[in-house]
């Protein structure tokens, strides 16, 4: 029985790394380039004024830079958009070009299933978090030379977890699109509903219901005092929002599976 469990484990490694080597590509390369360049979108008269002024930065101003731009409504809105593009069609091309048939000749149903569940969560997580941190790289790279040496206020932790909740959203919006692909059998559903989606909760949390700021995403991105267990009580609501979009993928799939 041990035996047996190590070689479902191969298998399932397996399968995610083909998956991984499947989404690294060219989409997953421009998705972390756009997040990249989203923050200094974000923050387009900051950075003229700075310039204009070109005054003495306080020590570690481009972490404040960079921080306050991920928190931003213009980033939030732009995760759905970014974090689908590697990995979130996948299933609906692997099942129209027969891919799928051929990987469960050698694999199993749970084995594909949570393979692609895992590789749609972490290339989606890895766009938002990985052009977060290039975008810091290159504020470092442009503020640090200004910066003097009068110290700002220690920011990093923050930066981090905004980081670790980026992560998490993305990886949230890239299995939500893939579970609303799966269920609709088109791939242009996984790059579009998860945009849909945000701004659906946009315009509940602000016209309807604007106390229920568990269903607010920009909440999740910058969370306020109200949330249970700190800045990270947005991650564990973003986790089982995860597991909800997963298992509807687990079930649809499933059976979309056992027709081939």
């Amino acid at each position: 029985m041990a035996s047996a469990a190590k070689g479902e484990v191969d298998k399932l490694k397996n399968a995610v790394l083909s998956g991984l080597r499947q989404a690294a590509g060219l989409r997953l390369a421009l998705g972390i380039l756009a997040m990249a360049a989203l923050v200094f979108v974000a923050s387009v008269d900051p950075l003229v004024r700075q310039f204009r002024e070109m005054s003495v930065l306080p020590y570690g101003y481009h972490t404040e830079f960079v921080l306050t731009a991920l928190r931003s409504d213009t980033v939030a809105a732009f995760v759905p958009i970014l974090a689908v593009l590697p990995f979130a069609g996948s299933f609906v091309d692997d099942v129209k070009s027969k891919f799928a048939r051929f990987f469960l000749i050698r694999s199993s149903f749970p084995t594909y299933l949570v393979s692609r569940i895992l590789v749609c969560f972490i290339t989606g997580g890895f766009v938002a978090a990985a052009g977060a941190l290039l975008s810091w790289g290159g504020a470092a790279l442009l503020f640090a030379p200004m910066e003097g040496m009068e110290a700002y206020s220690d920011v990093s932790g923050d930066l981090w977890q905004t980081v670790g909740l980026l992560f998490l959203a993305g990886g949230l919006w890239a299995v939500a699109g893939m579970a609303m692909s799966t269920l609709m059998e088109s791939k242009y559903i996984a790059y579009a509903s998860p945009f849909v989606l945000y701004y659906l909760l946009v315009i509940l949390y602000e016209r309807y219901f604007p106390n229920a700021y568990l269903i607010y995403p920009r909440e999740w991105m910058n969370p306020s005092g109200l949330w249970p267990f700190g800045g990270w009580g947005p991650g564990i609501l973003m986790a089982e929002l995860t597991l909800v979009f997963a298992l509807i993928f687990v079930f649809r799939a499933g059976r979309r599976l056992m027709e081939l």
